[in-house]
């Protein structure tokens, strides 16, 4: 599957980001010439930590800059773009609605427009969530044909974002016919997490710092997966688009029914892996803000039509995460990226 993007000009925009950091790697390892147009990485990025990317290049750039965005992809003349750029926070987007709604919808289109006027371009992935269907707590799962909705700012712009990708489906249908493809995944945990209000991230947060962490929603359930599970689903997605195979136009990539664990059972799961911590305790008062009780992917399609599976499960992906933080401690993160990366495709 890797081998298909070697040598290909390959655009990932939001490469400052934690997902699109360790894509970043796993591209960039392939083979790719690897181009990445994002914001400034905050200042606690996994981004920062890991110099030794080897991006062809990197561009600091709003994606809200169409006539920059325009040049800028015109120039690079991609053979694949996956598009990762967002504001990817429920919380955050309370706060900043409009900011939210911008990136997430506005952005989308300025990418996907610019992209399809490139004469290489073979496909758009375009990553989503799995926060864009309408939620009534559906214990098995939604399917890709289900209902979109949202009602935070958060879901209803990535929703809408799903909007604008339908609409250039139809239109590259009628004119280049370059096929878009929106993919959908979970609570992606990881090394070099360190995004607010996220669980995994928050704990670490108070086991470094030997302090008691505060959780939201304990009897929630979430898509709790390893980042390097999604990704290689839009890989092997973005695979088949530089191979000319007709595929959907959206796929979920979700864990397997034995990781479909509440905030509680994951919070003591890590607190499992870390020695010496101070745990956790629930702050109602912290709790303000909604947020649904149930969300579940159902990734039937992904395994049928990409060969595509779950390699770790939650438990795994905890050990897996807390393994690189206590590790990066005393050593170099893109090492332990590295070699995670190594682990999860030849070992697994």
């Amino acid at each position: 599957m890797l081998s298909a993007y070697e040598g290909k000009r390959i655009l990932i925009t939001g490469h400052t980001g934690f997902k699109g950091t360790w894509l970043s790697r796993i591209l960039a390892k392939s083979g790719a010439q690897t181009f990445g147009i994002s914001l400034k990485p905050e200042s606690n990025s996994l981004f920062n930590l890991v110099p030794e990317l080897n991006l062809t290049k990197s561009i600091i750039l709003d994606i809200n800059k169409y006539e920059k965005v325009n040049k800028l992809i015109k120039k690079i003349d991609p053979h694949l773009v996956f598009h990762l750029a967002a504001q990817p926070l429920v919380r955050r987007s309370y706060a900043d609605p409009r900011g939210t709604f911008e990136t997430n919808v506005m952005g989308t289109f300025n990418i996907i427009e610019s992209s399809l006027k490139c004469e290489s371009i073979r496909g758009i992935v375009a990553i989503t969530t799995d926060k864009v269907y309408k939620n009534v707590e559906k214990l098995e799962g939604y399917v890709e044909t289900d209902a979109l909705g949202g009602k935070d700012p958060y879901s209803a712009s990535k929703s809408a974002s799903e909007m604008v990708i339908t609409a250039w489906q139809e239109i590259s249908n009628i004119n280049k016919k370059i096929p878009i493809v929106s993919v959908r995944s979970g609570n992606v945990i990881g090394g070099g997490d360190y995004a607010e209000d996220r669980l995994i991230p928050d704990l670490i947060r108070g086991f470094k710092s030997n302090c008691k962490t505060v959780i939201r929603n304990p009897n929630s359930i979430r898509p709790w997966q390893h980042v390097l599970d999604p990704l290689s689903g839009y890989l092997a997605t973005g695979s088949k688009l530089l191979s000319g195979n007709t595929i959907s136009k959206s796929y979920n990539f979700g864990p397997d029914n034995n990781s479909k664990l509440t905030v509680t059972e994951m919070a003591n799961l890590a607190c499992g892996y870390w020695p010496n911590n101070q745990g956790w305790m629930v702050d109602s008062k912290s709790n303000s803000l909604p947020e649904s009780n149930l969300l579940w992917l159902d990734s039937s399609l992904a395994r049928s039509e990409l060969n595509w599976h779950n390699k770790l499960d939650a438990n795994q992906a905890i050990k897996w995460t807390l393994d690189w933080e206590m590790d990066v401690i005393n050593n170099r993160a893109i090492d332990l990226i590295d070699s995670q990366i190594k682990n999860y495709w030849e070992e697994l």
